[in-house]
C-alpha cells in the first residue's frame, strides 16, 4: 500500500510541477498589439479566423510571414508602410500565428496553401503580387502553379522546398506530434523552446547578421506572440515536419515572374541553395543582399523595398535583374 501511495504521490508531482511552471509563465502573457499601420480586418475562414492589416491603393500586394515560434505579420514592420505608398498591401497572420485564431487542429502545408488561396479569392478578390518569407515561400509557389490566375508575380525571401527538406520518418513525426499534444508535459516542452532566452539566442544565431538588431523589444514581441493561447499547436506541426512542402515537381511549372531575394550570410538556408531556384525557375532571377542573413527585408529594408517596388512595377516583357554569382560565404566567385 505504501508503494502505491508513493507512486501516486510522485505521479501527482510529475504533473503538478510542469502545470505550476506553465501557469507561472502564462501570468506574464499580455495581448500582442499590431506594429503595422492601416486598417485591421478579420476573415472568417472556416478553419479559424484570419487577422490582417491593409493599407494603400492600387494593385494588391500580399505579405506572408515565415513559420516559427512567435512569427506574425510583425515581420513586415519595416516594409508595410513604404510598400503601401505604391500598392494596396495586405499583411496577414497565418492561422495559428499572430492575432489569428489558434485552434487545436493538425496544421499542414496543404492547410496553409488553402488558407492563402481562400484569402486571395475572398478578401483580395483580384490577381495579386505576393511576397513570402522562408517556408511560406513554398506555399506561395505551389499556389502560383495550381492557381496562376490568383498571383501575378512572386518575391521569395530565402525560400525552402527544393534542396532543404527534412523528410522526417513517419514514426519520428508521430512521436514529436504526440509529445507536444500531452496536456502538461507538451506545454512544458513548448515553453522551453519558446523561452525568452531561447528566442533571443535563435534570433541572434540564425536570423540576423547584425546582433544589435536583436533588441529587447524585438525579443519581447516574439516571446509574447509565442505565448498567446494555443500558440503551441502550429509549432508542433512544424517541428513534426508536417509543414514541409516539396517543390521539386511543381516549381518548374510556375510561369509567373519570380524574384528570389537572399541574404548573403543566411545560416539556416545558405545562399548557395539559391542556385536551384534560379536554374529550375522559368522566369526567376536572383538578388543577393550583401549585409543580411535570413531577413534581408528587415536588415536592408530600404534596399529591399525599392527592389520589390521596381520588380512589381516593371511592365510585362521588361528585363529582370541580372543574376549575380552565387558563392558560399567565405568563397570567391570564379
Amino acid at each position: 500500500m505504501n508503494r502505491l501511495w508513493r507512486a501516486a504521490l510522485w505521479t501527482g508531482v510529475a504533473f503538478a510541477v510542469p502545470a505550476a511552471i506553465n501557469y507561472a509563465i502564462s501570468l506574464r502573457r499580455r495581448e500582442v498589439l499590431t506594429a503595422l499601420p492601416g486598417d485591421g480586418g478579420e476573415y472568417a475562414w472556416p478553419m479559424g479566423r484570419i487577422y490582417y492589416q491593409v493599407r494603400g491603393q492600387g494593385t494588391p500586394l500580399v505579405l506572408v510571414h515565415g513559420i516559427g515560434a512567435g512569427e506574425s505579420s510583425y515581420e513586415w514592420r519595416h516594409n508595410f508602410d513604404m510598400l503601401s505608398e505604391h500598392f494596396r498591401v495586405y499583411a496577414l497572420d497565418l492561422p495559428g500565428f499572430g492575432k489569428s485564431e489558434r485552434r487545436d487542429i493538425t496544421y499542414t502545408a496543404d492547410l496553409y496553401i488553402l488558407a492563402l488561396m481562400d484569402f486571395l479569392r475572398d478578401v483580395v478578390q483580384q490577381p495579386a503580387f505576393v511576397i513570402a518569407s522562408s517556408l511560406s515561400g513554398a506555399y506561395a509557389v505551389k499556389l502560383a502553379a495550381q492557381r496562376p490566375e490568383l498571383i501575378e508575380k512572386l518575391v521569395l525571401i530565402c525560400p525552402t522546398g527544393l534542396q532543404q527538406l527534412r523528410r522526417p520518418l513517419p514514426g519520428v513525426s508521430q512521436a514529436v506530434y504526440g509529445l507536444f499534444s500531452l496536456p502538461a508535459l507538451g506545454k512544458s516542452v513548448y515553453n522551453g523552446i519558446a523561452s525568452y532566452n531561447y528566442i533571443e539566442s535563435y534570433l541572434r544565431e540564425n536570423l540576423y547578421v547584425d546582433p544589435t538588431r536583436v533588441t529587447p523589444a524585438l525579443v519581447e514581441h516574439y516571446y509574447q506572440s509565442a505565448h498567446q493561447p494555443g500558440a503551441q499547436y502550429a509549432l508542433r506541426s512544424f517541428l513534426a515536419g508536417l509543414l514541409d512542402c516539396d517543390l521539386t515537381a511543381v516549381y518548374p511549372q510556375v510561369t509567373q515572374p519570380i524574384l528570389i531575394c537572399w541574404g548573403r550570410y543566411a545560416r539556416q538556408s545558405p545562399v548557395e541553395n539559391a542556385q536551384a531556384f534560379v536554374e529550375q525557375g522559368q522566369h526567376a532571377r536572383l538578388r543577393i543582399f550583401e549585409h543580411s542573413g535570413m531577413l534581408p527585408h528587415d536588415e536592408e529594408a530600404d534596399d529591399f523595398n525599392h527592389t520589390a517596388i521596381n520588380f512589381f512595377s516593371a511592365t510585362e516583357g521588361a528585363a529582370l535583374p541580372e543574376t549575380p554569382p552565387i558563392t558560399a560565404v567565405g568563397a570567391s566567385a570564379e
